[in-house]
């Protein structure tokens, strides 16, 4: 690993040449691959385009997530900036490889541009995944094999889901919708478990000195509990979408509009809300902390996937 790290810094070092003047251009191509701005685009699909699509690409990235999220807390590799060197012109407080950027924007627009295809959503989809892998590297928060080994889970993801996809589609239509949410219920716990399966794994292996200061939250239990909480509430309000409130996404766009105005005030209300409220309660790092941590996120996908939908139908702003 130390000859990787040494050529990464050196690259890293070649891009930042160029700082300050790229660092507004690579703060927003990063953001491209922040969950933030996922919070925005996919419910957009999912109420004004195509809702089996929006649901599609929620359950691809809470899939690469999931995968991405425990291969770096079980390889426990530094960002370049805790090493020195280089510059850290953002601030992350997980561990680097793998870079989750990458890996979930590869999966996410790949799957997108799969879906149209389209040479431009193709064009498109390389451009930004490339340009969201260098601004990862270029603001000194991945080293380039984070970046590339990023890319390879979100290729893996990409295609088990393009081969299994009709399989398991087929498998949830032929459920019942109280079983359905009890199999993710299920599922939702195995992730916590495999989370504290890897915190206890590598519960022998401090950081070194040298860079545990930075990480000194990379090893919280909190990142499973957001993701488990994440997929109960999406599969769980898409089956009773489909059952209590089967919302057509299409319509005249001045509805598909105001959907999405008040779909997205709900999404930060509930985000940032339930933020606030529950950090009065307890610290994040607890168990009650953990708890509502789950349902801070089960609660905001379960809006996105059944709550505005039933919203939206009930308003008149769209048609079963």
């Amino acid at each position: 690993m130390d000859s990787l790290i040494e050529f990464g810094l050196g690259l890293i070092r070649s891009l930042q040449v160029f700082s300050p003047g790229l660092d507004g251009v690579m703060n927003a191509f990063t953001f491209l691959g922040k969950i933030e701005f996922y919070l925005l685009v996919v419910p957009f699909i999912y109420w004004t385009i195509d809702s089996r699509l929006g649901m599609r690409l929620l359950l691809i990235l809470l899939s690469t997530d999931i995968l991405a999220s425990n291969l770096k807390l079980l390889l426990h590799q530094p960002r370049p900036y805790w090493v020195g060197g280089v510059q850290g012109l953002t601030e992350e407080a997980s561990y680097g490889i793998p870079s989750s950027h990458a890996s979930n924007s590869l999966s996410v627009w790949g799957y997108l541009a799969y879906r149209l295809k389209k040479t431009w959503a193709w064009i498109a989809t390389i451009t930004f995944v490339l340009f969201i892998g260098l601004s990862r590297l270029y603001l000194g928060v991945h080293f380039p094999h984070d970046v590339l080994f990023g890319w390879l889970i979100g290729a893996l993801v990409l295609w088990i889901f393009i081969k299994y996809e009709a399989r398991l589609s087929a498998w949830a239509n032929a459920q019942a919708t109280g079983k359905l949410i009890g199999v993710t219920l299920a599922i939702s716990v195995t992730v916590i478990l495999l989370g504290q399966l890897v915190q206890m794994i590598i519960a022998g292996t401090p950081d070194p000195a040298a860079w545990s200061a930075f990480s000194s939250e990379s090893r919280a239990a909190s990142h499973s509990f957001t993701l488990a909480g994440a997929l109960f509430g999406s599969v769980a309000g898409y089956a009773l979408m489909k059952r209590h409130a089967p919302m057509s996404s299409g319509g005249e766009w001045s509805n598909r509009i105001v959907r999405y105005a008040l779909g997205i005030i709900g999404v930060l209300v509930l985000y940032f809300g339930m933020d606030v409220l529950f950090a009065m309660l307890t610290p994040d790092e607890t168990a009650l902390g953990y708890i509502l941590r789950y349902l801070r996120y089960a609660t905001v996908t379960f809006w996105v996937t059944f709550l505005a939908p039933w919203v939206f139908l009930k308003l008149g702003l769209a048609k079963r």
